[in-house]
């Protein structure tokens, strides 16, 4: 039987997969459409390690997507990129962590978001891995070696990779250093197409960022700077994950993102269940949802069990019920029209 070609217009191949999502899809590789932008997948390199699988790229792609969300909302409202630390499965983050000024810091939050589901997964810093940031991936609560399929950083000194190798070269060591300077000009501006039967979807992307300051945003009681710090968090992880999606944060660091789930409530029942998995105290923590709440059935779930402030969407008949059973409990609310600040789908 003759082997399947490419038909790629004018792109051009930067790398061939042995195959695609599964064995039975060959080939696949990653085209490059030529933008000249610094953070294409195509100006990734691989340092070490076997070349990239497609779901390698895939989740390449949507890790870059949550960290620049995050860069870019710490850049608008706080006028700085804090350290990053994100820890992804399937393209949804399940452990997430930022500091001003402490990179082993920021490690530690992220790994021990979930750490059952970063086995395997890939992980993605905004700084250089050194040493002592390679031993904290690799050993931190843990008793044995942690098993990643790939870590994406700026640089990595030789040292680091030799440690954090495995059998194989299972583990991929990807850098940019264009990753060392995101800001709120680092989100990807292009269009975004999807092939479906027959042609293609074309949409503009998503590149909404929350800013406490704007008029648009509707605040029900006030959250200090650090519950704020971790609002924006929560909103930038809650936002890139898949719908539906409720994401809980507490000190910088992720407790628990319950992504794709059909109902909204299931999504906080999810992200609840992950944080006590994990040995979480989600008392006083901080939930975002990546629109808004049908029901009270979500708040009142988020409430019961100690959340203390939630960013969300409006738009929904039964706002005001939310807003009520959020101010009756003394919690916080904030809310930004669905129609402006509304979440990805990821269909």
């Amino acid at each position: 039987m003759e082997k399947k070609r490419f038909i790629f217009g004018d792109n051009v191949i930067v790398a061939e997969c042995k195959y695609g999502e599964n064995a039975y899809q060959s080939p696949a590789a990653l085209l490059s459409a030529g933008t000249g932008d610094s953070l294409g997948l195509d100006k990734f390199f691989l340092m070490s390690g076997m070349p990239l699988s497609y779901n390698n790229y895939c989740d390449l792609d949507r890790l870059l997507q949550t960290m620049t969300h995050v860069a870019a909302t710490f850049d608008l409202n706080r006028g700085m990129v804090p350290y990053i630390a994100l820890g992804a499965k399937h393209g949804n983050a399940c452990g997430a962590g930022i500091h001003d000024n402490d990179k082993l810091e920021t490690i530690k939050k992220m790994v021990i978001g979930d750490l059952q589901a970063l086995f395997g997964g890939l992980v993605m810093l905004n700084f250089a891995v050194d040493v002592d940031e390679a031993e904290l991936l690799l050993t931190y609560k843990t008793a044995s070696r942690r098993l990643l399929d790939g870590v994406i950083a700026p640089w990595f000194s030789p040292e680091a990779v030799a440690l954090l190798k495995r059998k194989g070269d299972k583990c991929r060591f990807i850098s940019n250093n264009a990753l060392l300077d995101l800001n709120r000009n680092s989100l990807d501006q292009e269009f975004i197409f999807r092939h479906v039967r027959g042609g293609y979807l074309s949409q503009p992307n998503y590149t909404y960022i929350l800013h406490l300051e704007n008029e648009d945003l509707k605040m029900y009681g006030t959250a200090d700077e650090a519950e704020e710090d971790d609002l924006l968090l929560a909103k930038a992880i809650c936002d890139t994950s898949n719908s539906n999606t409720i994401t809980i944060v507490k000190d910088g660091q992720l407790l628990g993102n319950g992504v794709g789930q059909q109902s909204r409530v299931a999504g906080a029942e999810l992200a609840l269940s992950i944080a006590k998995k994990n040995g979480h105290d989600v008392f006083r923590a901080v939930a975002a949802s990546d629109s808004f709440f049908p029901f009270t059935d979500g708040p009142a779930a988020l409430i019961k069990k100690g959340i203390q402030t939630i960013v969300s969407t409006s738009g929904s008949i039964n706002d005001q019920k939310v807003i009520d059973i959020c101010q009756s409990h003394g919690v916080v609310l904030y809310l930004v029209s669905d129609s402006k600040g509304r979440g990805f789908y990821n269909h």
